[in-house]
């Protein structure tokens, strides 16, 4: 895997080494965050997990193959390019996870007005635009019970338009400094 400073190039002041972490690309997760996200998704069980915004699927089958190690739960993801949903799919299928993961084409935030306050969990890495991911937050509240989480890439000073979104959250929060950040926040 390339280093993730190939792509970041220091450009987060507050993350040193950043030739440290890994990923596949410019707009993949850090390998790194993928672990993390396997680990807390082994951590607190949800019964039901959202994604928005997929990419390649990294994310995805990281809480997938979670998921189906608990032993419990299943997830739902999206992206808005047709061809990212059909690589995930094929993916989630490669990987056996198609009774645990499904993946369709649509925007995060119609995705979380669908299946609302079954939301245990929620990964946001959708558009790099802070408005949109400001939507799909919005969404997200409004289902999210007490006691449920919700992760937000990208909130690394270098993304202003999402560092603000996640600056005005008013949720417990605890901002995770890798070269993209990552903030989790709680209701």
């Amino acid at each position: 895997m390339p280093k993730e400073s190939e792509f970041t190039q220091g450009i987060n002041p507050l993350c040193q080494n950043d030739e440290l972490w890994t990923a596949r690309d410019e707009q993949s997760s850090e390998d790194e965050v993928n672990d993390f996200l396997y680990a807390l998704v082994r951590l607190i069980k949800p019964q039901f997990i959202v994604e928005t915004g997929c990419y390649l699927g990294d994310g995805t089958i990281a809480m997938a193959k979670a998921l189906q190690k608990n032993g419990v739960g299943g997830m739902i993801t999206c992206d808005v390019i047709e061809e990212r949903v059909n690589a995930v799919k094929t993916r989630i299928l490669r990987e056996g996870l198609e009774k645990v993961a499904d993946v369709i084409l649509m925007t995060g935030e119609e995705l979380i007005r669908q299946v609302g306050s079954q939301i245990d969990f929620a990964f946001i890495d959708s558009s790099p635009l802070g408005k949109v991911r400001g939507a799909e937050i919005k969404e997200l509240l409004k289902h999210l019970r007490p006691g449920k989480m919700f992760a937000l890439h990208d909130t690394a000073p270098q993304h202003e338009q999402i560092n603000a979104v996640a600056d005005a959250i008013k949720l417990a929060k605890v901002y995770l400094n890798t070269p993209r950040g990552l903030t989790l926040f709680q209701k």
